[in-house]
């Protein structure tokens, strides 16, 4: 069955499709017809290909997957997925230096998904866009990595913290040297907070330095290096509910290398 089965998977656009929308649960012909758009004639032959395969079942008038299928899509959507989003933006993925990113999210850097690549103009190369602000100001929570030192987010994240929403923010040396010189009265402000807390990335325990990174119930942005360790003022800005769980564990990943800041206005 070996050749015969990748061909089955891998060789159809179509049939790989069908298989990830039953890893869903069982669908009719036409909830199938409607997830795909296409009229039903179309979607007969790949169906009656993965049953044969054995991966799809028909019960109940319902189609779903055989417990090979579900064993084996299981294993394909990571790999879809990444492929997914490397092809989105592939000469951006493919300058960037993603080994501070632990194996375990690594292998998990397609559920990023659909995302975009935000690039400033040459007038505004140190401004992030206004709606990044707008929606930090309505979540609930910002977890943020800061390794690339911005002038702006200090202040607001001091203002987002007054209002009550939780911010979790870790910094690497440098930048809490320039939060200290540049904004010492907001740091101070976000030290005596209940709903603050800062941290302090410790770069000399794992030698890397990680990437800039915000991760809310609204919104997922990173700041990638290249791989020569620069900063091209390019981010990944995504808006799927998979990205920001996938930047909450990255965060989590960095605070367990960082000391909590008790008095970082010091």
């Amino acid at each position: 069955m070996g050749s015969s089965l990748l061909e089955t998977v891998w060789f159809s656009e179509k049939r790989k499709k069908l298989l990830l929308l039953l890893l869903d649960g069982p669908k009719s012909s036409e909830e199938i017809k409607k997830a795909f758009g296409v009229n039903w004639r179309s979607l007969i032959l790949p169906i009656k290909e993965l049953r044969e395969e054995g991966l799809v079942l028909k019960e109940d008038g319902n189609y779903q997957l055989s417990l090979t299928g579900k064993l084996l899509t299981e294993s394909v959507k990571p790999i879809d997925s990444v492929l997914d989003l490397f092809e989105d933006n592939t000469e951006y993925w493919a300058h960037r230096n993603l080994t501070t990113i632990p194996q375990q999210l690594r292998d998990r850097i397609g559920e990023i998904g659909d995302h975009r690549i935000i690039e400033p103009d040459l007038n505004h190369m140190f401004e992030p866009p206004e709606e990044v602000f707008s929606l930090l100001r309505n979540s609930s929570f910002v977890y943020s990595v800061f390794s690339i030192y911005h002038p702006l987010y200090p202040p607001l994240y001091c203002e987002l913290a007054e209002k009550g929403i939780h911010v979790s923010l870790i910094v690497t040396e440098p930048v809490l040297e320039r939060m200290q010189e540049d904004c010492r009265e907001e740091i101070k402000k976000m030290g005596h907070l209940q709903n603050t807390n800062l941290f302090l990335y410790r770069t000399e325990k794992t030698g890397m330095i990680p990437p800039s990174i915000v991760a809310t119930n609204r919104i997922f942005m990173a700041s990638f290096f290249r791989s020569n360790g620069k900063y091209d003022h390019r981010d990944v800005m995504s808006f799927t509910e998979s990205s920001m769980e996938w930047g909450e564990g990255l965060f989590e990943h960095y605070k367990v290398n960082s000391c909590e800041l008790t008095d970082p206005g010091k």
